[in-house]
């Protein structure tokens, strides 16, 4: 049974999904549309592929009934999880014998995705991938559903396990030796792992390229401690909803192989140890070619990790595909499953496509929630042609281009105080990459507090002062461009991996602060890309909480009480960071 503090944390982060689930409806009318498997599909389940360690894992296979006939290889596209790929509509596993139950609480865009009955959770397509020539394999992790083993999280256990049912796929005599990884979230963060070539186990031959479609690439960084704060709601609501249904033993044997449940792992690893390292992909390892996805709106979760994986994979042939919308309606689009099809042509297939031409970022810019303010071709992300321009906190409640000579200081309350300051920008502007915040804080109180849990955000303006809003994560239709957080005990920075707009923390140590002492800190600012024309704002948001709710995402406030005292001007640089990108020169005409 649930601890009542277990009980309590699910509440907060999922009541009110399920709250808006019910009045929307959403609940019984799941949004996104099903279509029926093609007639060609042969299905086969729970195929046991055994692992050198004496156990197994399952795998459920789709490939062509006309291709297996004919003795035809195909390549395959593969994804593991621990999921349970069984949870499908066709085997009436579902809700109703609907799709995933995830359907049923996460909001999505319009009438929601569209995939087939044969499709699991954030997985590939069966329908669009064997009519596109290959096979589909969709593996249960070690310790979940039908596989056998111990179940752990992410790791090399895990990626062991993946890369010998890699190999396993390769050598079947329907497979033409060749296998690429597709997948979202989990799907994309255990592709990371197997790739990496330092690892004990190796890159699979087999292993051609793979398509990582939003996912973390540092748990500790990502998902569990944002910028030193505890999350305690998404992993209480993943191990409650999505894991601990599919683990093959009892939660006590779960514990005993993995050494605690996900919920739990800010009390046993607090700091950032070996834990946590071993945990993590070298992404500097990876030379495979990669197909990244990084969505603007995927804030808290996924956003920052997969640019960093692009960023720091060593691979010569690596793509990263920016968007502002959710990323389940964006993985099954036919852009993008065409997109896909073309990168595992080139580099699964071997076909001379010229998919290497391709400019390496699409940068998506985004004006609001709905409305793309334009889509183009970059060689790099960050963009090359940034200007980093600082905009400094001052008196009158304004974010300006020079810092005043008289220092001066804002306080909120540290219960549900917040601060504003806006920037009214005078000719159109974009804004894509990275940004920072230099602040320099102080705690007050009758208890002269120890620590500050700070939340900041970037918000957009109309002309007339009217808030406008982006997709966020898990479903949001409610945030703001960009947001950051810091527990300021934990303001000490790892600077060889710290860059002048991404500062990275330490999470060594904790720091109290002292009474009455003033320090800085170095807020990082989730990646973004938004256009602002003249005379809309820019408006930064200082806070004691989360500026917009994003269920089931909860954060510890529990240091948090007295006031929080922001200081700027003079010997106080407290600035916004922005990464300004310059228009686009037209050329002048010839003669």
């Amino acid at each position: 049974m649930p601890s009542w503090t277990d009980i309590k944390r699910l509440v907060r982060a999922v009541g009110p999904m399920a709250l808006r689930a019910v009045r929307t409806r959403q609940l019984f009318n799941p949004q996104c549309r099903l279509t029926a498997p093609l007639e060609d599909i042969l299905c086969e389940y729970d195929v046991r592929v055994p692992m050198s360690d004496g156990t197994f894992v399952t795998v459920n296979i789709f490939r062509s009934r006309t291709a297996a006939a004919d003795g035809e290889r195909m390549p395959a596209v593969m994804c593991a999880h621990p999921y349970d790929n069984s949870l499908i509509p066709e085997l009436g596993n579902t809700p109703f014998n609907g799709p995933p139950q995830q359907y049923r609480m996460i909001p999505q865009e319009g009438d929601g995705p569209t995939f087939s009955t044969l499709t699991s959770w954030e997985s590939p397509d069966p329908n669009f991938w064997v009519d596109a020539g290959y096979a589909v394999v969709n593996m249960n992790m070690p310790g979940y559903a039908s596989s056998g083993g111990k179940p752990t999280l992410f790791g090399e256990d895990q990626n062991r396990a993946f890369a010998e049912a890699i190999e396993w796929v390769g050598q079947q005599d329907w497979c033409t030796g060749g296998v690429g990884l597709s997948g979202v979230s989990y799907l994309a963060i255990s592709q990371y792992g197997v790739a990496a070539k330092q690892s004990p186990h190796g890159v699979p031959s087999a292993l051609k390229a793979i398509c990582p479609w939003e996912g973390i690439s540092d748990l500790y960084q990502d998902m569990f401690f944002e910028g030193g704060v505890e999350e305690r709601g998404f992993p209480t609501f993943w191990w409650y909803t999505e894991v601990k249904p599919t683990i093959n033993c009892s939660e006590a044997e779960f514990v005993a192989s993995e050494g605690q449940r996900p919920h739990e792992l800010a009390q046993t690893h607090p700091f950032y140890d070996e834990y946590w390292r071993a945990k993590n992909p070298d992404l500097e390892s990876i030379e495979l070619p990669m197909l990244i996805c990084a969505s603007f709106c995927d804030q808290g979760l996924h956003t920052r990790g997969s640019a960093r994986a692009f960023r720091q994979a060593r691979s010569p042939n690596k793509w990263l595909y920016t968007h502002r919308r959710l990323k389940w309606d964006a993985y099954y689009s036919a852009e993008v499953l065409q997109l896909t099809r073309q990168f595992f042509d080139r580099f699964v297939k071997g076909e001379n496509n010229g998919f290497e031409q391709k400019a390496r970022v699409r940068l998506e810019v985004r004006s609001a929630r709905d409305t793309i303010h334009e889509v183009r071709e970059e060689s790099d992300w960050p963009l090359p042609q940034t200007r980093y321009e600082r905009l400094y906190l001052s008196a009158s409640s304004t974010l300006s281009p020079t810092s005043s000579a008289n220092a001066a200081q804002r306080s909120y309350d540290a219960k549900s105080g917040s601060l504003r300051f806006s920037f009214r920008f005078e000719q159109d502007t974009e804004l894509s990459g990275y940004m920072k915040l230099r602040l320099w804080v102080q705690a007050r109180g009758t208890r002269p507090p120890r620590d500050m849990a700070i939340f900041v955000a970037v918000d957009k303006l109309d002309a007339i002062g009217e808030p406008v809003r982006f997709y966020g994560a898990v479903g949001s239709h409610n945030d703001t461009v960009a947001r950051g957080l810091i527990q300021v005990s934990r303001r000490e920075l790892d600077e060889p991996r710290s860059t002048e707009f991404e500062p990275v923390l330490r999470n060594q140590r904790e720091l109290p602060l002292q009474a009455g002492e003033i320090v800085p800190l170095e807020i990082a600012i989730q990646p973004s890309s938004t256009f602002f024309c003249a005379g809309e704002h820019l408006q930064l948001i200082i806070a004691a909480n989360v500026v917009v709710a994003s269920h089931p995402f909860v954060k510890s406030t529990d240091c948090n009480h007295g006031v929080h005292v922001v200081h700027f001007g003079g010997e106080y640089d407290s600035h916004l960071l922005i990464p300004r990108i310059p228009a686009a020169e037209t050329p002048t005409p010839a003669g």
